[in-house]
């Protein structure tokens, strides 16, 4: 029985970590109206107080919480030196990303417009994927500090101290990430930065922040479950987010070409529909069919014990890139998925595990 809930947590792994290829049209490749998305604070509009001026973020607007992760990709940019010519290498990618595949599949309740709807689950879930690291950013210095007001919804945070209070797991891990992405020239030292160096300089931080946003908000978002407009959206939705922390062990590389090369190929273009329960909807890639059957078919009550095991198994460099070779190749070949098991055990249990700082 373990085993056959092994393999189905690696059967979904392969689905949502397969590689990128190599990509020629970078342009097709970011967040929808990405070119449109303000750059900076001095891009959102100016608003004349009547005892100061303030520049006006609304992140119910597609377009200004776009902005706010766009600021974030300018921003980083300089501290990665593995982005060479353009910013597509920016491991926090994952964020407008994901944000953009919502968009365009009407999971922020948009229906043709660029207004967020406040009983969107899943923009409510991203709300603290945005707003958090953008504040964090802003306190730490990264972000020209400019007066600004954030449009309150709801009992949503806008300012620092309110995100404190409400999710502040969230907020330490995101200081954590921008300040040893400040610090990034101290781990990487005298070294060439390789795939093991970005692992350790850079995604060990992202995907701890990335993973604390997520866990953290889904209590505080659990009320708009009941707009989701499908127990198997629902299924979905909650699936995904309770494997976050089984995916982030890998720590998958997440720049623009591997996260939207995956998201296109194994993430549903729409909201899920009672029917889509069986997996083999016909205007669903079969693809997006499997990784919706191997979601499905998860047990979800083995989850701590799993987390366990592909903790202890990905707890090294050389054991996270063996298992990376697991996902990759589990749906083609059950054999060689084996074989790059058996080297990923290896690894894991003849080498060192990583300290985390």
């Amino acid at each position: 029985m373990r085993i056959l809930i092994f393999f189905s947590i690696i059967s979904w792994f392969s689905i949502i970590n397969i590689n990128a290829d190599e990509v020629i049209d970078e342009e097709s490749f970011y967040p929808p109206y990405w070119y449109l998305a303000a750059s900076s604070l001095d891009d959102f509009p100016l608003i004349n107080g009547s005892s100061s001026q303030y520049r006006l973020i609304d992140p119910w607007s597609y377009l200004h919480r776009l902005g706010l992760y766009k600021i974030l990709i300018n921003i980083t940019t300089p501290y990665m030196p593995f982005c060479s010519s353009s910013n597509a290498s920016n491991i926090l990618f994952a964020l407008p990303s994901q944000f953009g595949w919502l968009f365009s599949s009407n999971r922020l309740f948009t229906y043709g417009t660029m207004r967020i709807s406040t009983h969107s689950w899943w923009a409510s879930a991203n709300y603290y994927l945005s707003v958090i690291p953008f504040l964090v950013a802003m306190d730490i210095g990264l972000i020209k500090r400019e007066p600004f007001r954030i449009i309150q919804r709801e009992n949503f945070c806008t300012n620092f101290s309110e995100c404190f209070n409400q999710i502040p797991d969230a907020m330490i891990q995101w200081y954590r990430f921008f300040y040893h992405l400040q610090q990034s020239s101290l781990c990487i030292g005298h070294k060439k930065i390789d795939k093991r160096i970005i692992d350790k300089c850079y995604l060990t931080h992202m995907w701890i922040a990335y993973k604390s946003s997520i866990y953290n908000s889904l209590p505080l978002v659990t009320s708009k479950l009941q707009y989701l407009p499908t127990n198997v959206e629902k299924s979905f939705g909650l699936g995904w987010a309770k494997l976050i922390n089984l995916i982030s062990m890998t720590r998958k590389n997440t720049n623009l070409y591997e996260t939207i090369k995956n998201q296109r190929r194994f993430l549903p273009f729409r909201m899920l529909r009672k029917s889509d329960r069986k997996a083999d909807s016909k205007d669903l890639s079969d693809s997006v069919n499997r990784s919706l059957k191997v979601l499905f078919s998860f047990r979800f009550d083995w989850l701590l014990f799993i987390e366990k095991v592909w903790g202890r198994l990905t707890c090294n460099f050389d054991s996270r890139l063996n298992a990376q070779y697991t996902l990759d190749t589990m749906a083609v070949s059950k054999l060689v998925a084996l074989q790059y098991l058996a080297k990923t055990t290896f690894y894991a249990f003849f080498y060192k595990c990583d300290r985390l700082y």
